[in-house]
């Protein structure tokens, strides 16, 4: 019987190059946060003490390097925007309204975090991962405040998604007070009120 030869395994890293990875990690994490995901590599790389190339050997390229950087700090930020949720007494309409406050506010804080939820690379897996996981937490909550009465029946998820990329773009252009109002008008309008106006298609 023939069988598939295993895939060889990738030798283990010097322990000079295992640092220099770690101190890519953090470098990239502390730069990101602070200016976004658009950070030059040639910031990060001097941030760490190492060339620009050394980012490509050891990552492959920008995405994959935020897939292991900002992943681990965009599923905190999403888990604390849960539990936020989670810990809300009152309606489920109340829990849905708290978890998006939350995310805008993470997004308010953390630049990163900002690039990450509003989906400017669609390319890292891992990011985009985390991005769905917390609409498949939202779409819970909605379906809990539509039982309710509470939220109006042709809302859709994706309206919500879409709030995300827009609160992104006032977070990047530095309207606080545009933002929170914009969010007001989204929880009005996500309400169910007798006589409302159907949402086009």
């Amino acid at each position: 019987m023939s069988t598939v030869p295993e895939a060889p395994q990738q030798p283990a890293l010097r322990a000079d190059a295992r640092r220099n990875v770690e101190k890519l990690r953090k470098a990239a994490a502390d730069a990101f946060s602070a200016h976004g995901l658009d950070t030059p590599l040639e910031t990060i790389a001097k941030l760490a003490g190492v060339s620009v190339g050394t980012i490509y050997n050891r990552f492959g390229n920008r995405d994959a390097l935020m897939d292991q950087v900002v992943n681990e700090l965009a599923d905190r930020q999403v888990r604390a925007a849960m539990a936020v949720a989670d810990g809300t007494t009152g309606s489920a309409w109340d829990r849905l309204l708290a978890y998006i406050e939350a995310i805008c506010q993470s997004q308010a804080d953390d630049p990163a975090f900002n690039d990450a939820f509003s989906r400017r690379y669609p390319n890292a897996p891992a990011l985009k991962a985390v991005c769905d996981r917390s609409l498949v937490f939202a779409t819970e909550l909605a379906a809990g405040a539509r039982a309710e009465g509470a939220l109006r029946e042709d809302a859709q998820m994706d309206d919500i998604a879409r709030f995300f990329q827009v609160n992104g773009d006032l977070v990047r252009a530095g309207d606080d007070a545009g933002r929170r109002r914009v969010l007001a008008l989204l929880f009005e309008g996500l309400r169910a009120r007798t006589g409302s106006r159907p949402l086009p298609d």
